[in-house]
């Protein structure tokens, strides 16, 4: 029987001749787009990987020189600013400023990265490390103060040697906020091991590894993993361009980005082989995927038409679950084989465990953004009260009024005791009164006889919990801005209780001169919006409190305030009974 013969006398060899005839030539050509689009994709998704460590690498060294630049706050205190104007002796103002630069170094964890600070003018410095002594600039010291009085606003960043090690100084113009001249600079050192750390921790290919050049081209700082110098750059390009990758005449692949703080150019390279392996491995496995096509291209015939088409179907139902926003479907995979359909299950199951994850990240961030917004109103508590108490103090002590010396002293003790509560958030209802009572007994001092103050308080409200200096700025407004603005003898009356909600609500009840209903309509909204009372006209710590209250309980807790003109104010805090 000849071939021709053979093939055309059975149904079942027709059907194989023209399913090989069919699958064949689409394998081939399958096989092929695929390689090449898949070769496009691991190329730019190598490339975008390896510019997005480079960029990683780039915010991390500007976070780090960031965080280091909350130290130049030093230069904005008031102690600071004196020590610099001053000719005569400033040793005080030189303790605090030291003080101070303690204090930062305690509460930043970027400290341990900095080798010194100092203070300076054209005169004197101020050294963390030698204290106060005359200065003499040297003229990159000259030409640095001259960049600066240009541009107050930027630091200059450079390289230099502490203690035969390589650092890094970054100077920083101290600017006197009434004037706008500039008094004097401040100037951090660090620790030039910070950088090659970061270095040290960017990965590019097996052996390829990140270096440092400056904005001129000059080699600053390299990974330890680069024996010798770094390998030539084209600065045509890195120069030209803030971040890219190109591949050099040596088959060496280079990426590269620029830093925002310190405009240093980022540059890793390694061999273009290593960056483009999943490229190779993925044509071989393509080949090889082409060929066992081809050879099992019956089995896979009946195995498709079994197999394939049920774990499809199921797919099908979960992702359309999953597109409705039910992100708890998985597929389960009856069979212990690892085909492409279960992979497939298996890739669409992680998928949905990194959306929730990416959905708990994203929950979590806008909390703590939450917390950092609350954290920032906690601490725009006005000082103003405290000038006003020392002067107290000051007329009291010239008057020989012993007691009443010692009296307000140590309720102003009290009153900063509960102010700190060693760093916490909140305290109980009963440290917050106590708090109250503190600043009303100063006050009632410096109002003499007529100023009058009543507690009725629920002590079943005492154990619960409220934002510190909740209830401070309230009586304060209730004082400033509605009993000393009316003749006569001031009351102030604050009530304490649960309501039928079960939530606490406090209410600061004052005699004072009352409110217009037309400002008063103005006071709610600026309250509803949430921003600070206009024209100079008082309310900051009643917005403040406000704002706190709403940040962390959200509505409808916070503050409601009713007035009647030439009669009293009443301002009604609400909070959740939380121990």
């Amino acid at each position: 029987m000849n071939l021709k013969k053979w093939i055309f006398s059975s149904l079942r060899t027709k059907m194989l001749v023209m399913f090989v005839m069919l699958t064949v030539t689409p394998l081939i050509f399958v096989g092929i787009v695929s390689y090449v689009k898949s070769y496009n994709i691991v190329s730019e998704q190598s490339h975008t990987l390896a510019q997005f460590e480079a960029e990683r690498l780039s915010r991390d060294i500007d976070v780090l020189f960031q965080d280091i630049k909350r130290f130049t706050e030093i230069g904005e205190q008031e102690s600071t600013i004196q020590f610099l104007i001053n000719q005569k002796n400033t040793q005080e103002e030189a303790t605090s400023t030291l003080n101070m630069i303690k204090f930062y170094r305690e509460s930043y964890p970027s400290s341990k990265h900095i080798l010194d600070i100092s203070i300076m003018n054209n005169s004197k410095v101020l050294s963390e490390s030698r204290g106060v002594y005359q200065f003499d600039p040297t003229p990159s010291q000259i030409q640095i103060f001259s960049s600066l009085n240009k541009d107050p606003t930027t630091p200059v960043i450079n390289t230099t040697v502490k203690n035969g090690f390589p650092a890094i100084s970054m100077t920083t113009a101290i600017v006197r906020s009434l004037t706008g001249e500039t008094i004097g600079f401040i100037n951090i050192i660090i620790d030039a091991s910070a950088i090659n750390n970061i270095l040290n921790e960017g990965l590019i290919g097996d052996s390829g590894s990140f270096h440092i050049e400056s904005e001129y081209g000059e080699n600053l700082y390299h990974s330890s993993k680069i024996e010798g110098s770094s390998p030539s750059t084209d600065w045509s390009v890195i120069g030209k361009n803030s971040s890219g990758y190109y591949t050099d005449s040596t088959s060496t692949f280079f990426v590269f980005t620029t830093s925002e703080m310190t405009s240093w150019k980022i540059v890793g390279h390694a061999p273009i082989s290593e960056i483009m392996k999943e490229a190779n491995d993925i044509r071989s496995l393509i080949f090889l995927s082409v060929t066992s096509s081809i050879i099992f291209t019956i089995g896979l015939y009946f195995f498709i038409s079994s197999k394939l088409i049920r774990p499809l179907q199921i797919l099908k139902q979960k992702m359309k679950q999953a597109s409705y926003g039910d992100f708890n479907v998985k597929v389960i995979n009856n069979s212990d084989d690892m085909d492409e359909i279960s992979e497939l299950g298996s890739s669409f199951n992680s998928m949905i465990k990194k959306i929730k994850s990416l959905l708990k990240k994203s929950i979590d961030e806008q909390k703590q953004l939450k917390i950092a917004e609350f954290r920032a109103l906690q601490a725009q508590v006005n000082p103003h009260f405290l000038y006003n108490t020392l002067d107290t103090i000051i007329w009291m002590a010239e008057a020989k009024n012993t007691s009443q010396v010692i009296d307000v002293t140590k309720a102003l003790s009290q009153f900063f005791r509960i102010s700190l509560s060693k760093g916490k958030d909140w305290i109980t209802l009963y440290d917050e009164i106590e708090h109250v009572r503190n600043y009303l007994i100063i006050q009632k001092i410096r109002y003499e006889d007529i100023l009058e103050v009543t507690y009725h308080l629920n002590e079943d409200i005492l154990d619960y919990k409220i934002l510190k200096l909740a209830l401070q700025p309230l009586v304060e407004n209730a004082i400033y801005h509605g009993i000393k603005n009316k003749r006569g003898k001031g009351f102030i009356r604050i009530k304490g209780d649960i309501n039928a909600q079960g939530h606490i609500v406090i209410d600061i009840i004052d005699n004072g001169i009352g409110i217009k209903e037309k400002r008063l309509d103005e006071i709610r909204t600026q309250l509803a919006r949430g921003l600070p009372l206009d024209n100079g006209k008082g309310g900051f710590g009643m917005v403040n409190v406000h704002q706190r209250i709403r940040l962390y309980y959200g509505e409808p807790f916070g503050l409601t305030i009713n007035s009647w003109y030439r009669s009293g104010t009443r301002i009604c805090l609400t909070i959740p009974t939380e121990r």
